[in-house]
């Protein structure tokens, strides 16, 4: 069963932690989606992932690392998501989440809150770090790829000094809404599908933007938390559960599809070396 995660009060959002023994509030309008009784039908499967979840196998294989999930109010859901997910595993507070939407502390056309990446790591100096960067750049493809270049430099030369931590990425969160599930087996051509409204966060680049990610990412070999099956899932946006405030076709609803991020999780553990 997940956890209830709409009933807890709301603490700093910029910077928290786990906490030791209830669920975190997610961020994101998310749990607007209860009050339209929006339950979840789907499950990804994939023979990549672990069929089931076990946060206690997860918290085993954490140890006793923490681990900084930096970026916008996509990340703050995904990072709240994981956090309840391993309440039962008990490590919960060793996961936190650091608002930097653009990663770098400048202005890419939308909103820059929060401290630069780098900034929030010196001052947690976590043993895992995970970003994620991308509605809040609205400028062209060049200056977004300028601006994954110098994150990777900066992860190359911490990791330099620091050789105990670890860096990963995570791929944005889809935008769109829908009223079904796409493509579940082709995240490509649910992309490709859902007409996007005219919108400052650039929903309509994002499939595009995670190909340019990835292949830097392969390149520099920083593995990843790979998100990209969300694109079948604009039917659990917010503004897609009938009835819910208009305009959010970003934020998931909670409980719903961010919980695989608890598998995904998992499997990063397991990567070679860390």
């Amino acid at each position: 069963k997940s956890p209830d995660v709409c009933g807890t009060e709301e603490g700093n959002r910029k910077f928290y932690s786990g906490f030791p023994s209830y669920p975190q509030q997610t961020d994101g309008n998310g749990c607007r989606c209860e009050e339209m009784n929006f339950t979840d039908d789907y499950e990804w499967r994939s023979p990549h992932l672990p069929q089931t979840f076990n946060p206690v196998d997860t918290c085993r294989l954490l140890g006793d690392r923490t681990a900084l999930f930096v970026g916008d109010s996509t990340m703050s859901q995904t990072a709240s998501t994981l956090m309840n997910s391993l309440l039962p595993g008990h490590c919960q507070t060793q996961v936190s989440f650091a608002l930097s939407d653009t990663l770098v502390g400048k202005p890419f056309g939308v909103f820059n809150r929060g401290k630069a990446w780098k900034d929030w790591v010196n001052e947690v100096m976590p043993d895992i770090t995970v970003v994620t960067v991308g509605a809040h750049v609205s400028s062209e493809d060049a200056l977004y790829l300028g601006l994954v270049d110098e994150v990777l430099s900066g992860m190359i030369e911490m990791q330099s000094r620091h050789p105990r931590m670890k860096f990963a990425w995570k791929t944005q969160q889809p935008g769109g809404c829908t009223n079904e599930i796409l493509s579940p087996k082709d995240a490509a051509a649910a992309a490709r599908t859902i007409e996007y409204t005219r919108d400052k966060f650039n929903w309509d680049k994002f499939y595009h933007r995670d190909l340019l990610l990835l292949e830097r990412l392969n390149r520099a070999k920083i593995p990843y938390l790979d998100m990209r099956m969300l694109y079948s899932r604009s039917d659990a946006h917010i503004s897609s559960v009938k009835g819910s405030q208009p305009g959010d076709c970003l934020h998931l609803c909670s409980p719903g599809p961010l919980d695989v991020i608890g598998r995904l999780f998992h499997q990063l553990l397991l990567t070679e070396e860390w």
